[in-house]
């Protein structure tokens, strides 16, 4: 027999666990969708470094940083730097997610080959 003391304590428990499952499937997502963000933001850096290779070696016309640049505003990141030496680009965008912010870089060029 159950004391009166004990009556609905099932209800308290049930309401805590669920509360506490409702959490964690928002955490799980929240990470989820950092991590998506996060492999776009560095296939678009990697592919800004590439367009802007093809500019360099003459595939393409134009400047390198501006095809770049580009690329990454049109996928809707940030630039935060772009820079071009004799062989390569280097590109390096930002994100925002969540409160927290990160950035990737990446560089594409012509690899010196060692013969002139």
């Amino acid at each position: 027999m159950t004391t009166t003391s004990e009556r609905g304590s099932a209800s308290v428990w049930m309401v805590g666990i669920s509360v506490v499952l409702v959490a964690m499937v928002g955490a799980i997502g929240a990470v989820g969708q950092a991590t998506i963000l996060d492999a776009r933001l560095q296939a678009t850096v990697d592919r800004a470094a590439l367009a802007g290779a093809d500019v360099l070696i003459g595939v393409v016309p134009g400047t390198p940083c501006e095809h770049a640049t580009e690329l990454v505003i049109i996928e809707g990141f940030e630039v935060l730097s772009c820079s071009v030496d004799s062989h390569s680009v280097r590109v390096e965008a930002g994100a925002s997610h969540a409160g927290f912010d990160w950035s990737r870089r990446a560089r594409a060029g012509v690899r010196e080959s060692g013969h002139e």
